[in-house]
């Protein structure tokens, strides 16, 4: 099956299309300035649909997708340097949550923002895990608070390192330092064998943190489910991953119970210059 196809009736001869691949999967030189998937672009092809979106002529199509099924970039719709700046500024990790919760249209919004993240080779791997309801929530943070405690009675470095002593003695007098009251939890797994599964998942929630920011939501990673997904098997158990699978991202996510007014200094970057 051919995955690209070139409509030469509208082709301007502009070799963007070969340009843009990353696959170098177009051939098109100034002496045969007609561009051509090589033998092997068929199986080569990763889908990503830079040749289809930077084709000024619509004559690139990717896996039965045509140009007119692609929705133009609107550029009054993009923020601006400013805008950005401002926004990862003010953007803060919740960790104080209003009761009510989410409702469903809001977070499909938010995932489909994220579906559009990046992933190594366009595999787009990354599988989510919506978890509502104060009972389930209970039930999950109890089983990372099961790895800490094993952690913690092992002596282990991790549990050293990290503290997770004061965590486990705050929940056994009734506070959670794992969900901390938020409504609602968002996880991110995928097939270990996929190209940069970690990574993608790890974008793909970073997508999902400044989004909310966007919308007035408030978002906290959750880094004690995340080392508890990677060495606590019962969490996985009770998340109910396919085989080969791993959690690689948890962030909780819910209306913030306070403002924030200003915004904090940072250290400057570490940046060397080559």
């Amino acid at each position: 099956m051919n995955q690209v196809v070139i409509d030469l009736d509208k082709c301007e001869h502009d070799g963007i299309c070969a340009a843009v691949c990353p696959r170098r999967l177009i051939e098109f030189t100034p002496e045969d300035p007609t561009p051509r998937p090589i033998p092997t672009a068929g199986e080569q092809c990763i889908r990503c649909g830079h040749c289809l979106a930077a084709c000024p002529a619509g004559a690139v199509s990717v896996a039965g997708v045509d140009p007119q099924d692609c929705p133009p970039i609107r550029p009054e719709l993009l923020p601006g340097p400013e805008q950005l700046d401002h926004l990862f500024r003010a953007r803060r990790s919740i960790r104080c949550f209003k009761k009510q919760p989410l409702d469903r249209a809001t977070v499909e919004r938010l995932l489909e923002t994220c579906r559009c993240a990046p992933t190594g080779s366009n595999s787009q791997s990354v599988n989510w895990v919506v978890v509502a309801g104060e009972e389930r929530l209970k039930a999950l943070a109890g089983l990372v608070i099961d790895w800490m405690r094993q952690a913690v009675e092992a002596r282990a470095d991790i549990a050293i390192r990290m503290n997770l002593g004061v965590v486990v003695e705050a929940w056994d007098k009734g506070q959670d330092r794992i969900f901390r009251g938020a409504p609602l939890l968002v996880i991110t797994h995928s097939l270990e064998t996929a190209s940069m599964a970690r990574e993608n998942c790890v974008i793909a929630l970073t997508y999902l943190d400044l989004a909310a920011a966007a919308m007035g939501l408030g978002a906290c990673w959750v880094g004690y489910m995340m080392l508890a997904g990677a060495l606590h098997p019962p969490l996985n158990e009770a998340l109910g991953l396919p085989q080969g699978h791993r959690l690689y991202g948890a962030m909780l996510l819910g209306q913030p119970r306070y403002k924030y007014l200003r915004l904090p200094p940072r250290d400057p970057g570490k940046v060397v210059w080559w």
